[in-house]
């Protein structure tokens, strides 16, 4: 991959480790000086200095203290200062920088221990699997009601549950990287690379080889405006990975009798009612947004971070 782009790199691009590191985390920062720490951390605690995976920050376009937060933070990671602020340009650069696999992208904002992706990495490892993530868990607590009964259903949806690849996280084999090559200007990398791999090549990781417990956790938007803005962004990235980059793979992924499931997991009729009600505004704002010509612009939960 090139990307044209320059870049400053921190110290951790020369750690010195006998021991070659079990995976590789990318991970894409702009302007996430408030998070940026804990996902660290989340990684790097209480894991020995010998087994720490090969960690590298894309920085891109950052005005506050990323960079140096990041760098204090895991000294032995690579820190990357790119001076264009896009996710996919961040992405693709580090990607140039690293050297094993698996491989992990995972959001700054997200929280994920070092045991969920080794569990995950080794499940990468298996004959025929390309892509892989732990399983997804929701922080909702303190959230607006009308949030957290959007997500007692959204949570039971197959997109979630059927071998999820991406919404914060998502891992590629060898093969798998092989398979996607550079990632392409998209509000949806995710569901990009999800839909690069058939059913049978994805993997949702849920427990490790001892029967532990192994997940990562997203803090969703906290607000009903805030959720609605963000699923309309979401609907923009699904329209251009169904538009300009079509694959064999990208069917529907729910269906409205999979609303069932929701029922019979304990959400109410009340719930789904919201979560319709809110998908159906989240479609009309980009429906609007698409009608006015308004160009799309990435659109992030600042809230969230805040309160991180």
């Amino acid at each position: 991959m090139s990307t044209g782009d320059t870049a400053s790199i921190g110290k951790g691009e020369g750690r010195a480790q006998s021991k070659r590191p079990p995976f590789s985390v990318i991970i894409p920062a702009h302007n996430e000086e408030l998070v940026i720490a804990r996902c660290l951390n989340a990684i790097v605690d209480g894991v020995a200095p010998e087994d720490l995976p090969e960690i590298i920050v894309a920085a891109n376009g950052c005005s506050d203290r990323t960079v140096k937060t990041a760098r204090e933070t895991a000294p032995s990671a690579m820190v990357l200062d790119l001076p264009a602020g896009s996710k996919v340009i961040a992405m693709n650069t580090a990607n140039t920088h690293a050297t094993v696999t698996p491989r992990f992208f995972l959001d700054a904002d997200v929280q994920c221990d070092y045991r969920s992706l080794l569990a995950t990495a080794k499940v990468l490892k298996e004959p025929g699997v390309m892509a892989a993530s732990p399983r997804l868990e929701m922080d909702l607590r303190g959230f607006d009601r009308w949030v957290r009964a959007y997500y007692r259903v959204w949570l039971t949806q197959p997109y979630v549950r059927d071998r999820l690849v991406g919404s914060g996280v998502f891992g590629l084999s060898a093969e798998g990287l092989e398979t996607i090559g550079t990632i392409p200007p998209t509000f949806a990398d995710d569901s990009w690379v999800r839909t690069r791999f058939s059913y049978e090549e994805r993997r949702n990781v849920a427990q490790d080889e001892c029967g532990g417990e192994v997940s990562f956790t997203v803090t969703p938007p906290r607000t009903v405006s805030d959720l609605v803005r963000i699923e309309a962004r979401r609907r923009i990235g699904s329209e251009q990975v169904r538009v300009l980059y079509p694959s064999p793979h990208n069917g529907r992924i729910n269906r409205p009798g999979d609303l069932r499931t929701a029922l019979s997991d304990g959400a109410s009729i009340a719930d789904v009612v919201i979560y319709l009600s809110l998908k159906a505004v989240a479609l009309l704002r980009y429906r609007w947004d698409k009608l006015r010509g308004k160009s799309p612009r990435w659109v992030r939960d600042e809230k969230a971070r805040q309160a991180a």
